[in-house]
C-alpha cells in the first residue's frame, strides 16, 4: 500500500488504514514525504515505512498519469473543487519530477552592509563567550539576538509597515527588551562577564536600525524583490510566488506594494502571489519562487519546494553560512530516511518502474561562497529606469493622530478574506484536542500542538513544551485574554489625552448600536444584509458581529460593508480614521499581552515586576494593570485526549 503526503496525515485515516491492512493481509504500508525533517516521519516511522518519493519512480508515476488521462490532469474549467485540488497536486508533483532549481540573489551594499556584518561579527563573539562560561541566563541572551537580527534579515518591507502589522513583537521591541536583559546579565554572578560583549551587540543592532530606514532601498531585500526580481517577472510574463517568514511579514509585503508600487502590484496581477511558509504548502504552483533568506530551522524543507521548478533565495552575504548548513542537514535528512532495511523495497519498485536504481533527493542550489555576491536569472540584466514604483509618501506607522487622512475607500480594491465555515455559535469544532483540568476546577481545552509554559521548583525560568508533553503535576503559567483588560485599556487611552484615537476606535460599534436599535433587525436580518454585500462568512462570524464580540473584522472590505449595509454615515465619512484608530488599539493591546507574558514568570515565581512602557503616546505602562488578576499558575490534574472543542473555546479557562 502507498501513501503519500499529498493527502493530508490524519490520525484517525492512518488507523483505519492501519485496520484495513491487517484485515487484507497487507504486507507493508510505504507513506512517501516530500519533507523528511516534519513531525510526521515520528509518527509515522513505527507504524509505517517512511519514504522519500524517488525521483526516478516519481516521474514514471505522473507519465503513467499523464498517459492514462485522469482527469486531475486535465485543466478544463468545469470541474469540482476537489478535482481542481487534484489538479494542483498533480501540476507541483511534475515539479518535482523535473526538479528545484535554486539560485541565490545576495543583498546589501554600503553602510548597511557593513552595519549587518558588524552586528554579525559581535553575535558571534557573544556566543563564543556564552559557549565558554556556559550560563543558562546566556543562551536566553543568544536567542534574544539572533531573534532581533533575524527580524532585521527577514525584512521585505520597510520597517514602519513590517511594524504596523507585527501581531507580536516589534523590531523595536525586542531591542528594548535586550536592553532590559543586559542588566539580568549584569547581576547574575557567572554570566556577568559576559555583560560588556551583550551590550555591544545590542548597541550594534541599534545602529542597525537607525540606519535602516535612511539606506537605498536597492541596498536592502526589498528593492531588490521589487526592482529586480518582479519588474523581471513582469518584462517576461511569469508568474512569481514570493514567501515571506511569517504571515505578519505577508501582510506587510502586501501593504507596502499596493501602497508603493501599485502600479506593479496591478500590472502582475494574478501572476503574484504572496504566501508565508505555511500558506505556500498547498499554493498554486508559479514559474518561480522567491524565498524571504536564509530559512527558519523548520522550514529548511522548503529547499525543495515544489510550487515552482525555480526558486531564488535573497540573502545578506551573514546568511550565506545558514543557508549552507542548512542545505548540508536537509541532504541528511534524506540520507537518514534512505538508511532503512525496507531500502530493498524502494529499490526493487523503482527498478520495476523505471529500469534504473533509486536515487536519493538532493538539494540542486548554486551556492555562493560566503562573501561571493551572486544574481539569479530572473533578476539580473533588468532595467528599471521607466519602471520605477510610484513614490505616494512615507507610510507611517499605525494611528494618524492629526485626522488628515480624507481618501476616498473603494471597497473594490480589497478582497475579501476567506473564512472557515462555523458548526457552531463559537467557531468551528476542533477534534482531538485535550481538555486539560487543574486544581480549583479549573479546565482549559487545548490543541496538541499548542506550546504551554511551565514552571519547575528551583528553576528561576519557563520551560515551553507542546501541550500534547505536558503531565499530571506540571504547574502551567497561563495570561488569561479577558474583554475586562481590554475596557481597562480603552479606558486608560480615553483618560490620558487621546480622545481621538478613543472616538474613532469605538465609532463604528456605537454606530452600530444605535442603527440595530432603530432597525429592530435580528441577526437573520442582519445575515442577510451582510451576504447583500457580496459577503460569505460562516454564520458564526456574523453573530459576532451582530453581537459586537469583536473589536474589529479582519478584512478592510468587511467593515465597510458593515457600514454601508447599516448606512453607519459617521464611520463611512471617516472610514480610514475608524479603520486606522480600531488596528492601533489592536496593536497597543496586543502590545500590552505581550509584556504580561515576558513578565509572567517573575510574577509567579518571585513576585516582582518590571515597569514595561507599553505605549508612549498615549503614555500607558504595565503597572497601570493589576497584572494577578490575569496570571494564573496551574497545576495539572487530569489530562482528556481526543476531545471535541469549540474553536472560540481553546486556550480560555474554564470554570472561573
Amino acid at each position: 500500500m502507498i501513501y503519500d503526503d499529498s493527502v493530508k496525515y490524519d490520525e484517525e485515516r492512518l488507523l483505519r488504514l492501519l485496520k484495513w491492512k491487517k484485515r487484507n493481509d497487507v504486507p507493508a504500508i510505504i507513506y512517501f514525504t516530500s519533507n523528511p525533517t516534519s513531525d510526521l516521519v515520528e509518527n509515522l516511522q513505527d507504524r509505517a515505512f517512511v519514504w522519500t518519493w524517488p525521483p526516478q519512480l516519481l516521474s514514471a508515476v505522473v507519465e503513467s498519469d499523464r498517459k492514462s488521462g485522469n482527469k486531475w490532469i486535465r485543466t478544463n474549467e468545469g470541474v469540482s473543487p476537489t478535482t481542481r485540488r487534484a489538479q494542483v497536486v498533480a501540476n507541483r508533483e511534475k515539479n518535482r519530477v523535473s526538479g528545484l532549481s535554486i539560485d541565490v540573489h545576495t543583498c546589501g551594499n554600503g553602510d548597511l552592509l557593513t552595519a549587518l556584518k558588524r552586528a554579525n561579527d559581535r553575535r558571534a563573539k557573544f556566543e563564543y563567550l556564552a559557549r565558554e562560561l556556559d550560563a543558562d541566563i546566556l543562551k536566553r541572551g543568544q536567542q534574544l539576538v539572533r531573534y532581533a537580527l533575524g527580524s532585521f534579515r527577514e525584512l521585505l518591507s520597510p520597517l514602519d509597515v513590517a511594524d504596523l502589522h507585527a501581531r507580536r513583537t516589534t523590531i523595536s521591541s525586542r531591542l528594548s527588551q535586550l536592553d532590559r536583559f543586559a542588566g539580568r546579565i549584569a547581576s547574575d554572578p557567572e554570566a556577568n562577564p559576559a555583560t560588556g560583549t551583550f551590550r555591544d551587540v545590542v548597541s550594534a543592532l541599534k545602529e542597525l536600525e537607525e540606519l535602516w530606514d535612511e539606506a537605498p532601498a536597492s541596498d536592502k531585500k526589498q528593492g531588490v524583490l521589487v526592482n529586480n526580481l518582479l519588474y523581471g517577472a513582469l518584462d517576461r510574463g511569469d508568474s512569481v510566488s514570493v514567501v515571506t517568514a511569517t504571515e505578519s511579514q505577508q501582510q506587510a509585503l502586501t501593504t507596502f506594494l499596493q501602497s508603493e508600487h501599485p502600479s506593479l502590484y496591478r500590472d502582475l496581477g494574478d501572476d503574484l502571489s504572496i504566501h508565508d511558509t505555511h500558506s505556500v504548502r498547498s499554493a498554486h504552483p508559479t514559474d518561480h519562487v522567491i524565498l524571504y533568506g536564509a530559512l527558519r530551522w523548520d522550514d529548511r524543507d522548503l529547499l525543495r519546494t515544489d510550487v515552482a521548478s525555480d526558486a531564488i533565495i535573497l540573502a545578506y552575504p551573514i546568511e550565506m553560512g545558514l543557508l549552507h548548513s542548512q542545505v548540508d542537514a536537509l541532504e541528511d535528512s534524506f540520507d537518514s530516511i534512505a538508511d532503512t532495511t525496507f531500502w530493498n523495497v524502494i529499490n526493487k519498485l523503482t527498478r520495476i518502474a523505471t529500469d534504473e536504481p533509486a536515487d536519493i533527493e538532493r538539494v540542486n542550489i548554486n551556492l555562493p561562497e560566503y562573501e561571493e555576491p551572486s544574481t539569479s536569472a530572473l533578476g539580473e540584466d533588468i532595467s528599471v529606469d521607466d519602471a520605477e514604483g510610484e513614490d505616494l509618501g512615507e507610510i507611517v506607522r499605525g494611528y494618524e493622530t492629526d485626522y488628515e487622512d480624507n481618501e476616498d475607500f473603494d471597497p473594490t480594491e480589497y478582497e475579501t478574506s476567506s473564512t472557515q465555515q462555523t458548526s457552531t455559535s463559537g467557531g468551528r469544532t476542533e477534534s482531538n484536542c485535550l481538555d486539560v483540568h487543574f486544581d480549583d476546577g479549573l479546565s482549559m481545552y487545548l490543541r496538541r500542538d499548542t506550546e504551554a509554559y511551565t514552571v519547575r521548583e528551583g528553576h528561576d525560568k519557563l520551560f515551553k513544551k507542546n501541550a500534547s508533553r505536558l503531565k499530571e503535576h506540571d504547574v502551567v503559567v497561563h495570561l488569561e485574554d479577558t474583554d475586562e483588560m481590554r475596557d481597562q485599556l480603552y479606558t486608560l487611552i480615553r483618560e490620558r489625552g487621546d480622545v481621538g484615537l478613543y472616538y474613532y476606535a469605538n465609532l463604528w460599534k456605537v454606530n452600530l448600536e444605535a442603527a440595530l436599535e432603530e432597525t429592530g433587525d435580528d441577526l437573520d436580518d442582519f445575515v442577510e444584509k451582510m451576504e447583500q454585500q457580496d459577503l460569505d462568512k460562516g454564520r458564526g462570524t456574523y453573530e459576532r458581529w451582530y453581537d459586537m464580540e469583536v473589536h474589529r473584522t479582519r478584512s478592510k472590505k468587511s467593515f465597510w460593508a458593515i457600514a454601508e449595509a447599516y448606512d453607519l454615515e459617521g464611520v463611512k465619512d471617516n472610514f480610514n480614521q475608524v479603520w486606522n484608530a480600531v488596528q492601533e488599539m489592536e496593536t497597543i493591546y496586543s502590545r500590552l499581552k505581550k509584556a504580561l507574558r515576558q513578565t509572567a514568570l517573575r510574577s509567579a515565581a518571585d513576585g516582582t515586576l518590571d515597569d514595561v512602557m507599553l505605549s508612549e503616546s498615549p503614555d500607558i505602562r504595565l503597572s497601570d494593570f493589576e497584572i494577578g488578576k490575569y496570571l494564573y499558575r496551574l497545576e495539572v490534574h487530569t489530562i482528556e485526549d481526543g476531545v471535541e472543542a469549540r474553536s472560540s473555546q481553546i486556550g480560555r479557562l474554564r470554570g472561573l
